[in-house]
């Protein structure tokens, strides 16, 4: 399988492609990885150096990979973090032309606007990926802000009914809502809704999580999908893998995920699954 993954890059840490591609690659999956925006490290360590790659950049890469026959061997695609809808219009064309040719071609959007109540993604992006990008998903990793974000509902929201309706409003065959609020103050949840069923799964709430976990859980989701299982084994085992990072980190007072020490449990997860 081989995954074209266009989303974020770190230097230093594991954040957007920088995780993804650890965990997809872990899982047996080829990863071609294009850029968004290449930074010494993630914002949250300090300003970092670095620039956001201009999209007809990010649109001549692509065209060399169709001039030169490489697309035929895409068997996925997932996008993260976008910088303007200039790139998102390049990522559009792309899955389109892919999708075409391949109809049934996985494609996971996860929809990065912000966490909290704060958008941080410029204002161009959340009504792109809306409009142009979403329409293309099959699968969907929002959290829980950026779905009634485009769900279009105030925040905050913590009723379950207003979470499902905004959750079905995206019409994607599969969704995964992280960071919901959890049957008490000490877990959260992960939603899942997937081809007309849904589940709940409830992992303790940690107060400052390590960057990254969002974009594990989702290259997680997406390789297990890719290695045949379904919807529900591959969120279980997705919850699992992040879980046990979270874990490893906070027990090892970690400010960035423990990826590339973690493979085996990775690996021992997914096959258990």
């Amino acid at each position: 399988m081989t995954v074209l993954a266009i989303s974020s890059q770190v230097v230093a840490g594991h954040v957007g492609n920088s995780a993804a591609q650890f965990v997809l690659q872990t899982l047996g999956h080829e990863v071609w990885a294009i850029p968004t925006v290449l930074l010494s490290h993630h914002p949250g360590h300090g300003k970092p150096a670095g620039r956001g790659t201009p999209a007809t950049e990010i649109k001549a890469l692509l065209d060399s990979l169709w001039a030169g026959g490489w697309m035929d061997q895409v068997t996925a695609v997932m996008t993260g973090y976008f910088t303007s809808d200039d790139q998102i219009d390049a990522a559009a064309n792309t899955i389109s032309r892919l999708k075409h040719a391949k109809p049934d071609l996985p494609v996971l959007i996860d929809p990065i606007l912000g966490d909290n109540g704060t958008v941080y993604v410029h204002e161009s992006v959340p009504p792109a990926l809306r409009d142009t990008l979403m329409p293309l998903a099959t699968i969907t990793t929002p959290n829980l802000f950026e779905l009634t974000t485009l769900a279009g509902l105030p925040w905050p929201v913590d009723d379950k009914a207003r979470i499902a309706e905004a959750a079905l409003s995206l019409k994607t065959a599969e969704l995964l809502v992280t960071s919901a609020p959890g049957t008490s103050r000490e877990t959260i949840s992960t939603l899942v809704y997937a081809h007309d069923e849904h589940m709940t799964l409830e992992t303790p709430r940690t107060p400052s999580p390590p960057n990254g976990i969002g974009d594990v859980m989702a290259s997680s989701y997406l390789a297990m999908r890719l290695r045949g299982s379904d919807p529900r084994a591959a969120a279980t085992a997705a919850s699992r893998i992040v879980s046990g990072l979270i874990e490893t980190a906070s027990r090892q007072a970690l400010a960035e995920l423990p990826l590339v020490g973690a493979g085996n449990i990775i690996r021992k997860i997914a096959d258990s699954a």
